[in-house]
């Protein structure tokens, strides 16, 4: 046989080969979800957004955060031990073994409320029923799609391979009626507040403080109020530093250009005996650093914008030294016992009524 013809053979036996090889690789990666995990690292990176999750958000949400997990920095939390990390890998390691969900890899985006956390990311329905059977969840409905209920504490509902809410059982029910009517995705107002914060950080947030539309002599006399803040929060350095802790961000919307000056030089002026308003509240350990952030935040206002702009750097140090003296803040402790024993003794909301029995014949 010529050399030829052989070397031909031998090297479209090593393409085959090749090919292959990329193939079950390619396979592997599909189904261990390292495939997945990788396009969403990569579109967040070059295309972040909300990955749709404000749809399933009610219309009438206060409050949104928007979390981009692969933007998150382990090292600008500060050391392996050190409190802000020990807490990340706590609640992980928690969620993973209760539910078999990976907050590191197997969600890409969250958005969270104060009673709803709706999720973006690689999922499976019948693995995560099968999980949670065993903690007494058990399946219901509501608008023609099913979730799981522990009655009287929460509930879980895998909308598809993609998506994945958490709440208790009202909130459920309100996610799956705002994917269908008035929700969060709706609101202009909000989508726009959250897009000009932007969405290439790991925390991105906005919350309504009072009425958006101001009536005409409010604005006039400049008697309004805040209207919103929005916050995002990245992981950086302040100059001079090595990289370390988050920049924080802050807007607060205002409904008139006299609101805004008012609001900056009063912000201003009160940031100075922060530490001690606080103490009763917070203790004094974490009053004393939150008084030191605010002292070192700078403040500007924007009369021609009707808005004051906040912005801060936290060192990891710092970080860890505020997570640390939340937990041991007495004050903070004793408001979480007394939720927590009103959650317990509160009566639960009431099972609907049997219909009637039909009339005896």
């Amino acid at each position: 046989m010529p050399e030829g013809t052989v070397a031909k053979k031998t090297k479209s036996r090593k393409s085959w080969v090749f090919l292959l090889g990329l193939g079950i690789a390619a396979f592997l990666a599909v189904k261990t979800g390292w495939a997945g995990f990788g396009w969403a690292d990569l579109k967040s990176r070059l295309y972040p957004g909300n990955d749709g999750l404000l749809a399933w958000i009610p219309g009438d949400a206060q409050a949104v955060a928007i979390v981009d997990p692969h933007q998150i920095h382990p090292k600008a939390l500060g050391s392996d031990k050190g409190a802000a990390r020990e807490w990340l890998e706590r609640v992980r390691s928690d969620v993973k073994n209760a539910a078999g969900v990976d907050l590191a890899f197997d969600v890409d985006k969250l958005a969270i409320t104060p009673s709803l956390v709706v999720m973006s990311g690689r999922f499976d329905g019948e693995k995560l029923a099968a999980k949670l059977a065993d903690y007494k969840y058990a399946r219901a409905e509501h608008g023609g799609r099913s979730y799981l209920v522990r009655p009287g504490e929460d509930a879980v509902m895998a909308a598809d391979d993609s998506h994945l809410l958490y709440g208790d059982e009202a909130s459920i029910k309100a996610a799956i009626d705002a994917e269908g009517g008035a929700s969060l995705a709706k609101n202009d107002l909000v989508v726009q507040r959250l897009a000009r914060m932007g969405y290439k950080q790991p925390l991105v947030a906005t919350v309504a403080l009072g009425g958006e539309r101001p009536s005409l002599r409010s604005m006039i006399t400049g008697s309004t109020g805040p209207h919103a803040i929005s916050i995002g929060l990245r992981s950086g350095g302040a100059k001079g530093e090595a990289a370390g802790g988050v920049d924080v961000h802050a807007i607060v919307e205002t409904g008139s250009a006299n609101a805004a000056d008012e609001l900056g030089r009063l912000l201003d002026e009160k940031r100075a005996g922060l530490a001690e308003s606080l103490q009763g509240t917070t203790g004094v350990g974490l009053a004393t650093l939150l008084g030191k952030v605010a002292h070192d935040a700078t403040i500007k206002s924007d009369p021609l914008a009707s808005q004051v702009g906040l912005d801060a750097h936290v060192p990891a140090e710092t970080l860890d030294a505020l997570i640390q003296a939340a937990e041991t803040s007495v004050p903070l402790s004793q408001a979480y016992k007394t939720l927590r024993l009103y959650q317990m003794v509160a009566p639960g909301p009431l099972a609907p009524a049997a219909p009637p029995a039909p009339p005896a014949r």
